[in-house]
Order: C-alpha cells, then sequence, then structure tokens
C-alpha cells in the first residue's frame, strides 16, 4: 500500500522543520511527503529545498500565492496529486513520534477513516524546540501536557475504537483512503478563513457511509504552542456553510478537488 503523508504549513519554517525532522524518525516511512504551503515565503521553500537533498522518501511542495487563508484550495491541490491509495493529514506545527505513520497504517480499514488526539507543548518548551531544533519527546518530558493523549499503549488501543464518536474533528491527525476523498471532492472551498473546514470534511464523509475510527494511545502527536488563529467571531460564515451542509446533508461539495484532477 502507497501512503502519502500530507503536511499543512504557512510561514512557520521553525516548526515545519521539527515536524520533517520527526518524520526521518519513522519507524515506518511514508511513500511520499506531500507540503500543502498557503503561501509562505522564500524562507520556507529554501528550508524543504534542503531537505529533499537528505530525506527518506520524496518531497513534494505544492505552493500557492499568498491569498488570505486558503487552506482548503491548498490541501486539494496537494491532496490532487498524492500518489498514495492512503493519506495521512497532519499540520506543520506537529512533531510526531516515532510509530506515527506505524499506527496509521496498522488501524487502517476499508470503509474506515481514522482519528487521533494531540497532546500540547508549552510555550516556554516550544520555544525552546524551535531555537534548538530538538524534536525528541514523550509523555515524561516537563512541558508536555494533556499527558495522557502522549502515552502509547498499542495494547488497548482496541478498546477505544468508538470512543469519541461525537467530537468534532481536526485535520492535525486524521488519514482516509483516496477513493473516499474523492468521492466527497475533498475539501469545500467556500470555506476561507479558519475555522469548520476540517469539522466537514469528515461529516461528509460519514454521511457517504465512512465510518469514524479513533485511535487511542496510538498515533501520538505533539502539537507546537503559538497563538489562536482566529477569534469566533471570524468563524461565523464558515460556520454557516457548515451548518447548511449539515442541513442540507451534503456529501459532495460543490467545488472542491476535482477541478485539480487531470
Amino acid at each position: 500500500m502507497k501512503v502519502s503523508l500530507v503536511i499543512s504549513t504557512y510561514n512557520w519554517k521553525e516548526a515545519l522543520k521539527l515536524c520533517l525532522l520527526s518524520v526521518t524518525k519513522q519507524t515506518l516511512i511514508p511513500t511520499e511527503v506531500i507540503i500543502a504551503d498557503d503561501g509562505s515565503r522564500m524562507d520556507t521553500r529554501l528550508l524543504i529545498e534542503d531537505f529533499q537533498h537528505h530525506f527518506p522518501c520524496p518531497i513534494k511542495h505544492v505552493w500557492h500565492e499568498d491569498d488570505s487563508w486558503k487552506k482548503c484550495v491548498i490541501m486539494n491541490k496537494a491532496f490532487a496529486i498524492c500518489e498514495g491509495d492512503y493519506i495521512i493529514e497532519i499540520d506543520g506545527d506537529i512533531i510526531m513520534h516515532s510509530h506515527f505513520i506505524q499506527d496509521h497504517i496498522s488501524e487502517a480499514r476499508q470503509g474506515y477513516f481514522l482519528v487521533g488526539s494531540r497532546s500540547k507543548i508549552n510555550e516556554k518548551l516550544s520555544c525552546r524546540l524551535l531555537q534548538e531544533g530538538n524534536y525528541q519527546l514523550s509523555f515524561l518530558t516537563k512541558g508536555v501536557y494533556r499527558k495522557f493523549n502522549a502515552l502509547r499503549l498499542p495494547w488497548i488501543s482496541s478498546l477505544f475504537h468508538s470512543y469519541k464518536q461525537n467530537k468534532k474533528e481536526r485535520g492535525c491527525n486524521i488519514s482516509f483512503w483516496k477513493k473516499d476523498l474523492l468521492e466527497v471532492n475533498g475539501y469545500d472551498e467556500r470555506f476561507i478563513g479558519y475555522g469548520f473546514e476540517d469539522i466537514d470534511l469528515p461529516a461528509r464523509l460519514r454521511r457517504l457511509g465512512v465510518k469514524k475510527r479513533f485511535i487511542k494511545f496510538k498515533a501520538i502527536e505533539y502539537h507546537i504552542h503559538h497563538k489562536a488563529a482566529a477569534t469566533k467571531k471570524d468563524m461565523s460564515t464558515n460556520e454557516k456553510i457548515f451548518n447548511e451542509n449539515n442541513q442540507k446533508g451534503i456529501i459532495k461539495c460543490p467545488k472542491g478537488i476535482e477541478q485539480y484532477i487531470t
């Protein structure tokens, strides 16, 4: 099975560096890494080019001009060139546990998409890691919180597959079959700015008949601290689109990945 790891990023090369370093230490290296870049500066491009020379798998850099927050657009462009049958999606401010990719693949089943949780790194430790380029973490590390989410206990993970079925998903730890993604037409590009886009996609997958499988005590990731991306007021338009999709039972969004498939 071919596996594509898709990483979203925007103008934070220091965090992306730690994220990519954590890919190199995976027990199972993905077939490819695709960086979905929502208009970062040249320094991000140079960082990626440097990694491309010595990375354990191909890195593809998908970029478009900076035009406000267009994450849905750049993610669809990245998905369109994925060679993998299976796609794992994370954010560029994530440091992955060394078994992260392996855990997603071991839990992948036809007819399901996977959702994991995340632990967090406090501001002080985040600053130090970014300055030092250090990405070695565990649930014992001082400065890591939500420690319950940093415990890797694979022998009991299967007990929690149906856990948190009603909890809203995040795009920072999710995976799905590419064929299912194409059926729902990827991200809905009517979502502009932050909020609800990564809740809407899983909701439409469920309406398609793809079931959610929760990964607990596996697929561990650590989220680097940063300021909130938006306020509730900023997200009001996106919330209206999300509610409309729910009310109408939309499965395949009107403007999505299809336009980039050649």
